[in-house]
C-alpha cells in the first residue's frame, strides 16, 4: 500500500490521480534505485489499481484483491526479475518465484547483493533476463485476467534483459495487449535499449530527503537524533543504505578492511603481500569483487572531498572516517581521476567476465603508481 511507502508523497498523489482520470500508460517506467522506493511504488499502484474496497487515496488493504496482494499471490500479477542459471532449475522467474516473494516479504527496500543471497547464488554466477524469459512473458500477457480488469506485469531490472529478450518485450509494448500494463523498474534505465526507452512513460524516483530518513529512523528504530543525522546523511537518500548502516554487514566491513589493506600496501610498494592480496580477492566470486570496487571507487571520492573540509558533502561512516583522517591527503588533484578510472575501468572488465587476477593484478599496480609515484 501507498502508506508503506516511504515519503515520495507527490508521486502517490500523480498516481492516484491517473488512475482515478482513466490516464494510464501502459508502459510505464519507474527510474531509481529500489532503495529510493521505485519498487516498492510500483507494487503499491499495482495494489491500488487490483483493489475493490472503497478506495480513495490509497488501497483499502481488506478486501480479497489486498489481502491477495499483500501476500504476492494475486492471479493478476505477475513478475520479471534476473535469476542466475543452475541446473535442474527453471532458467526464468518462475523458477524462483518462491525466493522472490520470500525477500520481498521481509523488505521492498533492498539491493541487488540481497537479492544473490536470496538465490544462493555460486561464485562467478550473475543475474539475467534470459531469452527463455520471453515466452514466459508472451504466454502469462495471454491469458485473460482472472480477477481484476488490468493484468500488471513488473518487471525489476530490465537493463539485465539480454539483446533477445529485449527485442521480443518491445514488440509487446507497441503492440499491447487489452488492459494489460507493464510496470518496469530500473536503477540503471540508460542501460535499457532506447527503442524501449522511447516507448515508456517515466517517472523518476528521486532519493529520500535526508530529514525524512532522519525522523523515520528516530520513530521507527528508536536512534537519537544525532545518530538518525548521522545514519540519513551517509545515506543520501537511499532507505536501504540507511538500514545497512544500521545493522553493519560483515560484506561492508571486509570491504573496507581490504580498501585500507590495498592503499597501505600500494603505498608500501610491498608485491609479495600484494600478491596475495590479489589471490584472496579473486578467490571472491564476481559479485563480491564488483562489491568491493564500487566501494573503492566511493572510498575514493570520499577522500578526496575530505580534503575540502565541508562536512555535509562527505558521506562515511565512522569507521570509514577513522581510516580517511590520515589518508585523505593522499588523495588530491594529481591523482583522483586516473584513480577512480581504474576502478571503474576494475569493474567494468570483471562485470564482462574477464579474468579477476589478472585484472585485480594490473589495478594494484596502477594504484600504486598513482597513489606514491616515483
Amino acid at each position: 500500500m501507498f502508506k508503506d511507502v516511504i515519503g515520495h508523497e507527490d508521486i502517490k498523489q500523480r498516481l492516484v490521480r491517473a488512475l482515478q482520470a482513466g490516464h494510464i500508460s501502459h508502459a510505464q517506467l519507474f527510474a531509481g534505485s529500489t532503495g529510493y522506493g521505485s519498487l516498492a511504488l510500483a507494487l503499491a499502484f499495482a495494489q491500488y489499481i487490483f483493489c475493490t474496497g472503497d478506495k480513495k487515496e490509497d488501497a483499502c488493504g481488506e478486501c480479497p484483491a489486498c489481502r491477495k496482494m499483500q501476500k504476492l499471490i494475486h492471479p493478476d500479477l505477475h513478475f520479471v526479475f534476473p535469476v542466475v542459471r543452475k541446473s535442474g532449475k527453471n532458467q526464468t522467474s518462475d523458477g524462483y518465484i518462491g525466493e522472490w516473494r520470500h525477500l520481498l516479504a521481509r523488505t521492498l527496500y533492498f539491493g541487488q547483493e540481497e537479492w544473490y543471497a536470496e538465490m544462493g547464488v555460486e561464485d562467478n554466477a550473475q543475474a539475467m533476463i534470459y531469452t527463455e524469459e520471453s515466452s514466459s512473458i508472451l504466454r502469462k500477457l495471454n491469458l485473460k485476467s482472472f480477477e481484476s480488469d488490468y493484468k500488471i506485469m513488473i518487471v525489476w531490472l530490465p537493463e539485465k534483459m539480454n539483446d533477445e529478450c529485449s527485442n521480443k518485450l518491445l514488440k509487446i509494448i507497441e503492440e499491447p495487449f487489452e488492459k494489460t500494463l507493464i510496470l518496469m523498474v530500473s536503477e540503471h534505465p540508460e542501460q535499457i535499449i532506447r527503442t524501449i526507452q522511447s516507448r515508456l512513460q517515466r517517472i523518476n524516483i528521486p532519493p529520500l530527503d535526508s530529514e525524512y530518513i532522519s525522523r523515520q529512523l528516530m520513530s521507527r528504530e528508536g536512534l537519537s537524533k544525532a545518530k538518525a543525522d548521522e545514519f540519513a546523511h551517509v545515506a543520501a537518500g537511499d532507505w536501504h543504505r540507511a538500514m545497512c548502516l544500521l545493522n553493519e554487514s560483515g560484506e561492508q566491513i571486509y570491504n573496507q578492511e581490504k580498501f585500507v589493506s590495498l592503499m597501505r600496501l600500494c603505498w608500501e610498494r610491498k608485491m609479495p603481500p600484494l600478491n596475495e592480496w590479489v589471490n584472496e580477492m579473486s578467490g571472491l566470486g564476481r559479485e563480491r569483487q564488483k562489491s568491493f570496487l564500487l566501494h573503492a571507487v566511493r572510498m575514493v571520492r570520499e577522500n578526496f572531498i575530505r580534503n575540502f573540509h565541508i562536512d555535509k558533502l562527505n558521506y562515511m561512516t565512522e569507521r570509514e572516517q577513522s581510516f580517511s583522517v590520515r589518508f585523505a591527503p593522499y588523495v588530491h588533484e594529481g591523482n583522483i581521476i586516473p584513480l577512480a578510472d581504474e576502478l571503474e575501468k576494475a569493474y567494468s572488465d570483471i562485470n564482462r567476465n574477464g579474468n579477476g587476477k589478472i585484472i585485480l593484478t594490473d589495478l594494484c599496480i596502477k594504484v600504486m603508481q598513482n597513489i606514491r609515484p616515483n
